[in-house]
């Protein structure tokens, strides 16, 4: 072999080695390969790259495959034999790995020998050939002769794979996925084979905590979030049909089993596009210990190689962080996810002392801070469970801790400027992070900051940039199109509001949160009717009975001529305001009164929900019922107490 280049010659050549000393260690990877050639993973990435074109994952796999393919030729051992040989752990994966490197199963090698052999050397030629051989090393054979000419055959064909590895496919892609740029994955909700419902939500963790170590991988372009992952729990949806609707090029499932003491991960990589099987694995240890974290980090770490995706040498520390050395604080922060991901006002009550638990045993464990302060701000935010500013104490609390812990944590910067946009009414406070979201987008299944406040300041254009780009991140979530409606609306775009909201209701109006915002964005739009068929199927499928509904509930009944039904739902906010509930009653009656325009008792309403310090008091600049009422001196006022006046001026002197 003739090589331009005699030190890169020299790197493949080592490489090459080390390969060969550990080729039947299934478990000899890219951080093992790294450190036997005294290189950072990252180093060995792209020198790699820059030599062969190739990925350190591609060229272990390819030599793998290559000095597979020599044994196949040779007829050492079966196919299942040999893919044990070199280091497969799986044969499943190697007959699919080999197929798709030579375009055909390893099963017909000897055949394609046969073939070869029959087309191009006669028999009594190839017999000739054996007897030259013979001849040249006497008869009977000297041994030492054999061994050294079977030396250098080796050593010829190892120079072969080499050659192969580094020229000939110099400039092949790594796989069929990867002629694709776009490098994106949803992970499936891991199956609990156990026979035991009681560790589903541990099989439910194991999948939050693959899904969360991937998305410190910047390298792959999106990971679909666990909300949208989840909604295909128990789908009968293929693969091909749910990596087109989460726009994923990848897809890994995989189930969880426990047996005694030992837990087992078994996982595969699809390629979405196509349902191929692309890589298989299997994962064990033991449950009471920290190979439950181990096995996290190595499933996070082989999707990447096989996504054939560069992890820095951050991202890769990160990925084999543990949360926390404490296994009971780990159980008990699992279980407090399971009952939080249920959002109901029984279940948030079961899951704050398991949060508080958690913490109870190991201090510095971040998640369960992060945890219940989701709790506390979405109970109060939302669901109406605790009073505003109790939630907002609680989960304020929670975030400075965590923030104390680990002030980079990925989305603590957000949820403490969610709360002091909608608790604090610091506008002011908010604009610079809202424009350090405009500059770097991130993704959020909550857009607080670059929806709902963009839309409450009148930032209606930008609201709708961020909104069309995390719908096409992520099209499956709802919300992203009652946000942009709205802002559509305010933007005197009617009719481009009015079309987004036909073509989502039929794929969102299974989901609470599109059923409650596009009920009242239809409201807005004059589409009485689908407002209250989304009401309706509110009331019927969720037990939660917030604010809003019973304000949508009143603006019906007095449409429709029902009085004694305007009466109870008005009675309904009025008791929950005396109770300082949260979801800002005294707002939603304001509201009512101002669409029946009755501005005295608007103003009285508007007053108790100041006073009150609700939440939808953020609405007040630019609230559509309450344009009429902009020149009033009682409005001018609560503007500026609320802070919008504050606000302006900020704006104008920047």
């Amino acid at each position: 072999m003739i090589n331009e280049n005699p030190l890169e010659d020299k790197f493949i050549r080592k490489l090459s080695g080390i390969l060969d000393m550990h080729l039947e260690d299934e478990n000899f990877g890219i951080k093992e390969l790294a450190k036997e050639v005294g290189l950072s993973r990252s180093q060995l990435h792209r020198r790699l790259k820059s030599i062969s074109g190739k990925s350190t994952s591609l060229f272990i796999r390819e030599y793998r495959l290559a000095k597979a393919l020599e044994m196949l030729e040779r007829k050492e051992a079966t196919v299942s034999e040999i893919a044990f040989r070199v280091g497969f752990k799986s044969p499943t994966y190697f007959n699919s790995s080999f197929k798709k490197k030579y375009g055909y199963p390893p099963g017909e090698v000897k055949y394609r020998i046969s073939k070869t052999y029959t087309d191009e050397k006669p028999q009594a030629e190839s017999r000739d050939t054996q007897n030259s051989v013979s001849d040249k090393l006497g008869k009977p054979a000297n041994k030492k002769k054999v061994f050294l000419i079977a030396s250098i055959m080796v050593l010829a064909i190892s120079s072969a794979v080499i050659y192969t590895l580094y020229i000939k496919n110099k400039s092949v892609p790594d796989t069929v996925i990867s002629k694709n740029p776009d490098k994106s994955i949803a992970v499936l909700p891991f199956k609990n084979f156990s026979g035991d419902p009681s560790l589903d939500p541990f099989c439910d963790g194991m999948t939050d905590e693959v899904i969360s170590r991937l998305t410190k991988i910047k390298s792959i372009s999106k990971v679909t979030s666990r909300t949208s992952a989840f909604n295909y729990k128990h789908t009968n949806k293929s693969i091909r049909e749910i990596g087109d609707e989460l726009k994923v090029t990848h897809i890994l499932e995989g189930n969880f089993q426990k047996s005694g003491d030992r837990i087992k991960v078994k996982l595969q990589l699809i390629n979405a596009s196509k349902d191929e099987h692309f890589w298989s694995d299997e994962y064990s240890g033991e449950w009471d210990s920290n190979d439950i974290f181990a096995i996290q980090a190595a499933v996070a770490e082989n999707v990447a190689e096989h996504m054939d995706v560069e992890v820095s040498e951050e991202e890769y520390f990160d990925i084999q962080k543990r949360p926390t050395e404490n296994k009971e604080a780990y159980r008990n922060y699992l279980l407090a996810q399971s009952q939080k991901h249920k959002e109901n006002e029984q279940s948030y009550s079961n899951a704050i002392p398991l949060y508080q638990k958690a913490i109870e045993l190991d201090s510095n464990f971040i998640e369960p801070y992060i945890g219940l302060a989701d709790v506390w701000l979405s109970g109060g935010l939302v669901w109406g469970i605790y009073s505003e500013q109790e939630a907002w104490a609680n989960g304020k609390k929670a975030l400075e801790k965590a923030r104390d812990i680990d002030d980079g944590y990925a989305g603590l910067q957000d949820m403490l400027q969610t709360g002091y946009f909608y608790y604090d009414w610091d506008f002011v406070g908010v604009e610079p992070y809202f424009q350090y979201r405009l500059a770097n987008h991130v993704f959020d299944l909550t857009p607080s900051i670059d929806a709902d406040f963009s839309i409450k300041i009148a930032r209606y254009e930008e609201a709708i940039l961020n909104m069309d780009k995390n719908i096409a991140e992520d099209p499956s979530i709802g919300i992203f199109y009652t946000f942009k409606g709205m802002a559509l609306l305010l933007a005197d775009r009617k009719d481009e509001a009015v079309e987004l909201l036909d073509k989502s209701l039929p794929l969102h109006s299974d989901n609470w949160w599109y059923l409650r915002e596009s009920a009242k964005l239809l409201y807005y739009m004059g589409d009485y009717a689908n407002s209250k068929e989304q009401l309706l199927k509110i009331k019927r499928d969720y037990p939660d009975y917030p604010p809003i509904l019973m304000w949508l509930d009143a603006i019906y009944a007095y449409r429709d001529d029902h009085p004694e039904k305007v009466e109870e739902y008005l009675t309904g906010l009025e008791k929950a305001y005396k109770q300082g509930s949260s979801g800002s009653p005294a707002w939603f009656l304001a509201l009512y009164y101002c669409s029946i325009e009755d501005y005295e008792k608007t103003f009285y309403w508007l007053q108790n929900s100041y006073q009150n310090h609700e939440v939808e008091m953020t609405w007040l600049k630019e609230e559509p019922l309450l344009q009429p009422l902009k020149n009033d001196p009682r409005y001018k006022d609560l503007y500026e107490l609320v802070g919008f006046s504050g606000f302006d001026d900020y704006m104008a002197k920047k």
